[in-house]
């Protein structure tokens, strides 16, 4: 990730960066991941909720966090109480903080601006009208003007181009206000360049922390994540053995089976029934049968075969150095690497190396 950071820093052009750690930093442990950043020189984070924030808050994080989520108007005393940056999202959102910050406590707020995401934001024809209500409000800090691309996958997106005529006579008629503009996020910086075109203007930096943008992008991000486990048993079946709930896999041959302790519940998808490959020592096994809650199996072959060496205790690389990517796994499973990622169950010990 370190590695990670220092390419996006370059491509950022020195644009300060957001380290986004919602959704347990994609799954990555979000404490630890925001430690790292910080030992990175990156010292602003995103979460999505209120509760992640606090995680962040009761582990040690003392810089900037934003919450991107708009906020419910009774959840804003605890944005003061752990000094969470807010998202003002309309002017109902506005008023709310406003009434807070008279009544509990000051408020940095990031005004999100709907420039055709469709998710949540103000209507670019409404942003001087909030702005102007939280500029004379006692209490409140103008922290951050944004919005968040729909596209921006690829150089040239015609929609992003559109999103960035919507967004930039904002920023010449009120960005001065803020402390910062954020627009860029991964898309953004790779392929909308106007995004970093503003002063004092930061990058939103999720998915390619991770090393899981578009592989096409160019950049040599590494995957950070390897996920592995164990072989727990190993047997010959008979020709016509078949494996799993609703015997969707059969032996035409004898064959030898490893059952790998790994399952949905776990966060290895069931769509990779019959579909996925997992890596064992030097070679890579295809998933045989339906993917249970706890285990799956794989089919290591012809009982002289090469799989003949696998042994129980053996490591699984289920994705990641020594098994198929992560891209490769989404693919099977028909999403993204994010949600992958994302899905890696609390109950997955994650082991931090210091490389």
């Amino acid at each position: 990730m370190r590695h990670n950071v220092r390419l996006l820093r370059t491509q950022a052009e020195g644009a300060a960066l957001i380290g986004v750690v919602k959704a347990n930093a994609y799954g990555h442990g979000a404490v630890r991941i925001a430690q790292a950043l910080q030992e990175a020189d990156v010292h602003h984070f995103a979460v999505a909720t209120v509760p992640e924030g606090i995680t962040l808050r009761e582990a040690g994080i003392a810089d900037p966090i934003l919450v991107f989520a708009a906020p419910l108007p009774e959840f804003l005393p605890a944005y003061v109480h752990h000094n969470l940056e807010v998202t003002v999202a309309s002017e109902a959102v506005a008023q709310a903080v406003i009434a807070t910050a008279r009544t509990t406590g000051p408020l940095r707020v990031h005004l999100k601006v709907d420039t055709g995401m469709s998710r949540i934001g103000v209507q670019p024809e409404e942003a001087a009208g909030v702005v102007r209500l939280l500029e004379q409000a006692p209490g409140i800090t103008l922290s951050g003007l944004w919005t968040h691309f729909a596209t921006a996958t690829e150089e040239h997106d015609a929609f992003a181009q559109q999103q960035m005529d919507r967004f930039t006579p904002l920023v010449q008629d009120f960005g001065d206000a803020f402390e910062s503009i954020h627009v860029a996020h991964t898309g953004g910086l790779l392929n909308v360049p106007p995004s970093l075109g503003f002063n004092r203007v930061k990058a939103r930096l999720g998915i390619s922390l991770y090393g899981l943008a578009n592989p096409t992008a160019g950049l040599n991000l590494h995957p950070v994540m390897r996920l592995t486990s164990r072989v727990t048993q190993v047997k010959t079946v008979a020709r016509g053995t078949t494996v799993s709930y609703g015997r969707t896999w059969r032996a035409d041959h004898p064959t030898r089976i490893a059952t790998i302790s790994a399952g949905y519940a776990d966060g290895y998808p069931r769509l990779l029934s019959n579909r996925a490959e997992v890596g064992i020592g030097e070679r890579r096994y295809p998933v045989a049968g339906i993917v249970c809650m706890d285990m799956f199996m794989v089919n290591l072959g012809d009982p002289e075969g090469p799989g003949a060496t696998v042994q129980e205790g053996d490591t699984a690389v289920l994705f990641g150095e020594g098994g198929p990517s992560t891209f490769e796994v989404a693919a099977w499973a028909e999403t993204i690497t994010y949600e992958i990622c994302c899905g890696i169950a609390a109950r997955v010990l994650r082991r931090y190396v210091e490389g």
